[in-house]
């Protein structure tokens, strides 16, 4: 390995010591380092990448994109994953993916999608709370990979899971509305779920990554989980109104006064590790091919169907 600078300095313990071995490397190889920097994709011809592929070129070129990536991203993450620096973030993942077996109903509502994103970007460790994907980020800008390819694990690393309101269809595109923040997005869902108007989804959204490309929508990164609430002993949809006042309910327990900043935080943390893992699990009611039903509130142990709490009643 020659002459490698990093191009902007990195301030995550974790990142620093990997960057740190690596500086000493020579001949000894601690992860692919080709892998990571011949990782190229680019802004400009864009969809001619993702049409190249017989795989990608069944996707929306926008999802595609992101399909790309996390497919580069899982094998870096692979790599650095058996690195001692990574010991801890290693075995929590892996015993999450133990207890939780993610891989959809019947077998989990957990889907391997929304997993993996959970484990890649939103588990995290230290008071800078680094994850696989900051870590992955940080090596790949060590090392010059693709500007590009790092941007748009960025926005991947950024992401959260939300709660949004849905106000109609557009054609192939779903209008979403965030609870809290009022952000509307229009989107694309790839597992193919269209809802219909005042549904609430909790979904994990990524936006497009590259502006001058101007396609104007952003992916459903997961098959949507769609809310009911038990009322009258019938399944409907719950009101808007009574999710937040559960974000209210909430705010306090984040200890972050700003309302969006706590929102964001919940969204993306949970109150504790496994938070929104076991929300989905207690909160189960049904699915289909392209959606999962979830029922209650998370702060309402009776509201959830498979909460201990409420075993008796279901």
């Amino acid at each position: 390995m020659k002459n490698i600078t990093p191009t902007k300095s990195v301030t995550h313990p974790i990142s620093s010591k990997i960057i740190a071995d690596l500086r000493k490397t020579t001949g000894r190889k601690v992860i692919y380092i080709s892998e990571l920097r011949d990782a190229k994709i680019n802004a400009e011809n864009i969809d001619k990448t993702v049409i190249t592929g017989k795989q990608l070129s069944r996707l929306d070129p926008l999802h595609g994109v992101y399909i790309y990536a996390q497919n580069k991203l899982s094998v870096i993450i692979e790599q650095l994953s058996d690195l001692p620096a990574l010991s801890k973030l290693t075995d929590v993942y892996t015993n999450a993916e133990d207890v939780y077996m993610p891989s959809g109903p019947p077998m989990s509502p957990l889907t391997k999608s929304y997993f993996t994103c959970w484990g890649f970007f939103d588990l995290c460790i230290g008071l800078k709370k680094e994850s696989f994907g900051t870590i992955a980020i940080d090596v790949c800008r060590f090392l010059k990979a693709d500007p590009d390819l790092i941007t748009i694990f960025e926005h991947m690393q950024k992401s959260r899971m939300g709660f949004y309101v849905h106000e109609g269809v557009s054609g192939k595109f779903v209008n979403l509305r965030e609870i809290i923040t009022q952000e509307k997005i229009q989107a694309i869902v790839p597992s193919g779920y269209l809802g219909e108007p005042g549904e609430i989804w909790f979904a994990r959204l990524v936006p497009e990554p590259f502006p001058q490309l101007n396609y104007g929508y952003s992916v459903v990164f997961i098959t949507p989980y769609i809310i009911t609430e038990i009322q009258n002993n019938s399944l409907v949809f719950p009101s808007e109104e009574k999710w937040e006042a559960f974000f209210e309910r909430s705010r306090e327990k984040t200890k972050i006064e700003d309302k969006k900043r706590s929102y964001e935080f919940l969204m993306k943390y949970g109150l504790n590790r496994h938070y929104w893992n076991e929300y989905i699990i207690e909160a189960y009611t049904s699915n289909r091919n392209d959606m999962i039903q979830l029922t209650g509130f998370p702060d309402i142990p009776l509201s959830r169907p498979h909460s201990s709490e409420n075993s008796d009643r279901f």
